[in-house]
């Protein structure tokens, strides 16, 4: 069992609004134009699923099928997800992806939707110590020759570097607003952190984000704006564990 505690200072904003939007958010993943999106992700990683699946950050919504899947573990930070998930067939765990409860190389496949944009706290240097120790967890509980899949909000590098420079006016602009912080990276550097922890990228696929004009749920919520036309992608990569 991973003895990591998360954070001390962890930042409760992100775990707060999900707390009282999961009906919401659970009803969001079925309407048509998120639907959609997420139908095209399932469709990539689906068939590609094997053994034991971990799917971290499931908002209490994972399902998926095929012969070669054993077991599907659902894990998340937000306790109401897991209470009305979807599925009762998946094996649900309470846990902060920055501290799984799960033994070295126990999964075979697992997938980490829409987590790593949310692992914000007060100071940049803290968020990216989150979003280390999530990649890093993410490959101790991963067998050799196992696949991540990483589905993620990401940005064209100089705007990456944008978001770095304006990190603290940013974050305290949007708890004056009573939102919490986002942070979008861009594959390369996301990539290169990968490497750092034995993963390396197999592909990079761009999905498209269809009708979707939800610019973020957590910031805009009535903001009508189609994300296609946005410099933010829907990126899926997936990654092997040397």
């Amino acid at each position: 069992m991973s003895q990591r505690p998360p954070q001390e200072q962890e930042d409760k904003a992100v775990q707060s609004y999900f707390r009282k939007i999961y009906s919401v958010y659970q009803e969001k993943v079925e309407r048509e134009d998120v639907a959609d999106v997420h139908s095209r992700i399932k469709k990539n990683i689906e068939p590609r699923l094997k053994g034991v699946v971990v799917d971290i950050g499931s908002g209490g919504v994972a399902h998926y099928e095929g012969a070669s899947i054993q077991k599907v573990i659902s894990v998340d930070n937000v306790l109401e997800f897991l209470k009305h998930a979807k599925d009762k067939t998946v094996l649900n765990v309470a846990a902060d992806i920055r501290a799984l409860p799960l033994k070295n190389e126990t999964a075979d496949r697992i997938i980490i939707q829409f987590v790593i944009h949310h692992l914000t706290e007060r100071r940049l240097t803290e968020s990216l110590t989150n979003v280390r120790t999530a990649v890093s967890e993410s490959s101790r509980i991963l067998r050799p020759g196992g696949e991540v899949y990483f589905v993620d909000s990401m940005v064209p590098f100089l705007l990456e570097q944008v978001e770095r420079s304006c990190y603290g006016p940013s974050y305290r602009l949007l708890r004056m607003l009573n939102k919490p912080m986002v942070f979008f990276f861009s594959v390369q550097n996301f990539c290169r952190l990968l490497h750092r922890y034995g993963l390396a990228p197999d592909k990079i696929l761009d999905i498209d984000w269809g009708r979707m004009t939800d610019a973020s749920a957590a910031l805009f919520p009535r903001l009508k704006f189609p994300l296609r036309y946005t410099p933010v992608r829907c990126r899926l990569i997936s990654a092997v564990k040397l």
